[in-house]
């Protein structure tokens, strides 16, 4: 009894070790007219011609199954098929089918495996009306086996990409309607005084494409230009919020440069270097100059992620730390008023009595308060010797 089941698990193993008997089929030499995209809604409708060969790789003894059914299909309108069977090179009498299928039964191309099977196949065809722009099957082979379904390994589709007319120009549109919206903020920024040379540059780029894409007759091609115009529009956006964030960068500096001037001004003119009243000022318009350096910083961060928020950020508080330091200088400089009486012999001089030169004036100033007073008492000497004389 063990033997007789070992005996029949051994023969179980031998017989799921032999492969069942099967042939395999290729599709050669596949050409299809015209070649590339094609467009739906033409009047006619645009004529397509496949031809392509099939050729029968015997396996189990046998060029085809006899039980399975070769199947040709398409999804062309007004499909007319022309196909010859070739055994071993000798071709028979061409077979016309009409119709998107052709089912040839099993049995009419099953030989032996030492016959040479060939098929060669025509297809005439037009291009159907679609909705939506996509691919559509122009040829499948398959060998469909017993339970309907393709034999593994068995099928070969060949497609190609309809257009219809209607995406093409709704995607054009739809890029053209950014593309304004892309020049009203050009518009709207140049007004503000910011710089739009770089986001005009993307502009132009990207109008030339869309033109380009709109004049292309291949869906693949026009794709290829809207994409080139939606890169141009990203990339016109980034140097536009990057021009306008320099901006802010740019009135955050003004403060800080005209506390400048009047921390110059309290130093120089009014000797006040020491005075504590200026600390709160220095370091007020210090802080944002740290500001702006840490604002510059983020902004050469910022273009390799199109975020430049925080750099905004940064500047604004700038501008408003400055704004402070100005204000305050601003206030002293009023506390202070122009007590010093020679700030009016200085501003005479246009200005030039600052530093070494304001010394000079008090110089000679004084050297002409000394002759003048010289000057009167000889002549109120002479004047009495003129008196005495008389």
């Amino acid at each position: 009894m063990n033997a007789m089941k070992t005996s029949l698990v051994v023969l179980i193993l031998l017989c799921l070790a032999v492969p069942l008997a099967s042939a395999s089929i290729s599709v050669v030499n596949m050409a299809v007219s015209p070649s590339g995209d094609l467009v739906s809604g033409q009047t006619p409708p645009t004529a397509v011609t496949a031809t392509f060969r099939i050729e029968f790789d015997p396996e189990g003894g046998e060029t085809f199954s006899a039980g399975d059914t070769l199947l040709m299909a398409t999804d062309l309108d007004n499909a007319k098929w022309t196909y010859t069977v070739a055994l071993d090179g000798n071709p028979n009498p061409g077979i016309s089918e009409i119709g998107k299928n052709v089912n040839i039964n099993g049995w009419i191309l099953n030989y032996p495996s030492k016959r040479d099977l060939a098929m060669s196949v025509t297809l005439n065809g037009d291009v159907p009306s679609v909705n939506t722009s996509g691919n559509i099957t122009i040829v499948r082979v398959a060998d469909i086996g017993s339970k309907g379904t393709p034999v593994k390994g068995s099928e070969d589709i060949t497609t190609r990409n309809v257009i219809n007319p209607a995406d093409k120009t709704k995607a054009v549109t739809d890029e053209k309607t950014q593309l304004t919206q892309f020049r009203s903020a050009i518009d709207a920024k140049s007004a503000e005084g910011i710089d739009t040379s770089a986001a005009a540059q993307k502009y132009s780029e990207a109008s030339t494409a869309i033109q380009n894409a709109d004049k292309a007759t291949s869906s693949a091609v026009s794709q290829s230009y809207l994409n080139q115009a939606t890169t141009a529009i990203k990339d016109g956006q980034t140097a536009l919020a990057k021009a306008e964030t320099q901006k802010v960068i740019i009135d955050a500096q003004k403060p800080i440069d005209q506390t400048d001037d009047l921390i110059t001004y309290f130093k120089v003119n009014r000797s006040m270097g020491k005075d504590p009243r200026l600390t709160p000022i220095i370091d007020a318009r210090d802080r944002a100059a740290d500001l702006i350096s840490e604002a510059n910083d983020l902004l050469s961060r910022a273009q390799t992620t199109d975020d430049f928020s925080n750099v905004r950020d940064k500047a604004l508080q700038a501008s408003d730390k400055g704004q402070e330091a100005y204000n305050d200088a601003l206030a002293l400089k009023k506390d202070v008023g122009d007590s010093n009486p020679m700030d009016s012999v200085t501003k005479i001089f246009g200005g030039i009595g600052s530093g070494i030169a304001g010394v000079l004036i008090y110089i000679v100033i004084i050297v002409v308060i000394g002759v003048l007073v010289v000057v009167g008492i000889i002549l109120i000497r002479r004047r009495k010797d003129w008196d005495e004389l008389a």
